[in-house]
């Protein structure tokens, strides 16, 4: 058990050094990361996100239920914020 315990905290100090430098490397993918980005923060994500919201609203009305209606809200949420806060989670100095 203690063994397994040492293991883990080893595995996981190995890649605190690693992670610090987790946005600064691979320029190779800085196009596409730009065009995802902007795509995710620009018109075509809040679109998703609206989009996701009003089906699922039109669901849970259609259903009776408030389960997929407050669902489709927090998806449309998630969808307009998320790719923001993930993008300051992979920039940070430590993760």
């Amino acid at each position: 058990m203690k063994r397994s315990v040492g293991f883990v905290i080893f595995f996981a100090l190995s890649f605190l050094a690693l992670s610090a430098s987790a946005s600064t490397t691979g320029q190779e993918f800085q196009a596409f990361y730009d065009w995802v980005f902007g795509a995710a923060t620009g018109f075509l994500g809040r679109g998703i996100a609206i989009t996701a919201g009003i089906i699922g609203l039109a669901i849970g009305a259609g259903m009776g239920k408030a389960i997929p209606a407050l669902m489709g809200v927090l998806l449309a949420i998630i969808g307009s914020i998320g790719p923001t806060i993930i993008n300051s989670l992979f920039g940070s100095a430590l993760i």
